[in-house]
């Protein structure tokens, strides 16, 4: 049996949870009231599930004017009218290199082709994400700023791709 794209329910969080957790720091960790929160004001959040019920990843996709404190949010928010934000993605280690990320990308854009003609996203620079900006680059994502938060810690390429 193949594997199945659906939307995330508030059953779902825990699972989702622990697969951020183990992804981080190429994410952030946050709490299940802030993944409800998610759940409440996404534009798209999606996971894949395996024909046993397994999740194997998930994507968190927010739309513009969001009452969201990301700082990354934050600076598409005041450069763009009309975005689909990809939040974060994140795939069990298991599951990597195995087409996951694109199945999500493209399951993405034919979700929201009729309404959005942009999507944004950052991957990071400091520490440096090489999975992370060869996947992106591949996939027609073009960097159009970088971004310092947390001090000086963390540095970030933003990426926007046409659609």
């Amino acid at each position: 049996m193949s594997d199945l794209i659906r939307n995330v329910k508030s059953s779902d969080i825990q699972e989702i949870i622990r697969i951020n957790d183990l992804a981080v720091p190429a994410v952030n960790s946050i709490s299940s009231n802030k993944f409800e929160w998610f759940l409440e004001n996404s534009l798209y959040f999606k996971l894949i599930e395996s024909s046993s019920k397994e999740v194997k990843g998930f994507l968190l996709v927010l739309r513009q004017n969001l009452e969201y404190e990301s700082l990354n949010y934050i600076w598409f928010n005041k450069r763009f009218k009309k975005f689909a934000y990809i939040d974060r993605i994140a795939i069990s280690s298991q599951f990597k290199r195995k087409g996951f990320g694109r199945k999500f990308y493209s399951d993405l854009e034919n979700t929201i082709k009729s309404n959005y003609d942009m999507i944004a996203c950052e991957y990071n620079l400091k520490p440096m994400n090489y999975e992370s900006e060869k996947f992106h680059l591949s996939i027609g994502f073009e960097k159009i700023g970088e971004q310092t938060t947390d001090n000086g810690n963390k540095e970030v390429a933003l990426m926007v791709k046409k659609i």
